[in-house]
């Protein structure tokens, strides 16, 4: 016949003796023992608390236990994941001592809290620098054309192309206006004739130049034609 108060007192005792610091009494039945990673994370440090007490049957049946959080917070998932481990520990440890076989499976689940914790952060690292020297490499190899970007593209440098000539214009404009005579402005620029009109008074005549040269080009003619006229007279009196 199992003497159960027997064996629940050897496990005590040896429990008190592995965890000196973690292992705290409550009854003769009852007790807790802290629970924390082999490597503490110093920025999100994390512990659990085994809380057992002893059923008149023990080892031959499960403990009554409880999994209670004493240092900083374990995601639900996580937390679903340590309680369905000890009690797979416990079940398969039926008829020996199993405290010890629990608090082991609960300390390989906060280590596997802070594993997975570093494998996402070294994810996220290698990410970033993926993407930088994707980012880098596109400064090499340019940006991909399309129609759509070529012909935006084309659109900005015929804008760029018009205001440029016409700022090219204004200058040699202006640069020819220093150059020319009073006659040559008008002829390159009929804007000034139009422009004088303004100032004229009532009653002023608009003068056209090119009848000026109209006319003397015609005064021309009527003297020549004068002259030979004489010519002739001057032979036929001689006749």
């Amino acid at each position: 016949m199992t003497d159960y108060a027997e064996e629940q007192a050897n496990e005590l005792e040896a429990l008190q003796s592995i965890y000196p610091d973690e292992f705290e009494a409550i009854s003769e039945k009852e007790f807790t023992i802290a629970v924390y990673p082999d490597e503490q994370d110093e920025d999100h440090p994390r512990g659990l608390s085994l809380h057992v007490t002893y059923t008149p049957n023990y080892p031959d049946e499960l403990p009554e236990y409880e999994i209670e959080t004493i240092e900083g917070t374990i995601p639900q998932t996580y937390y679903t994941k340590i309680k369905h481990s000890v009690k797979n520990a416990a079940e398969e440890s039926v008829g020996m001592a199993m405290i010890f076989t629990m608090v082991m499976a609960m300390k390989e689940e906060l280590d596997n809290i802070k594993l997975d914790a570093q494998r996402a952060e070294e994810e996220e690292l290698n990410e970033r620098k993926r993407k930088e020297e994707e980012a880098e490499q596109a400064k090499f190899t340019g940006t991909k054309v399309t129609v759509e970007s070529f012909m935006e593209w084309k659109k900005k440098f015929d804008a760029e192309m018009l205001e440029k000539d016409a700022i090219l214009k204004a200058q040699r404009v202006k640069e020819l206006k220093g150059k020319l005579t009073g006659r040559q402005l008008f002829e390159q620029d009929k804007t000034l004739a139009l422009s004088d009109a303004k100032y004229m008074e009532e009653g002023d005549v608009s003068v056209d130049a090119s009848q000026f040269d109209k006319e003397e080009r015609g005064g021309a003619l009527d003297d020549e034609e004068d002259d030979e006229n004489a010519v002739w007279k001057q032979l036929k009196n001689e006749d």
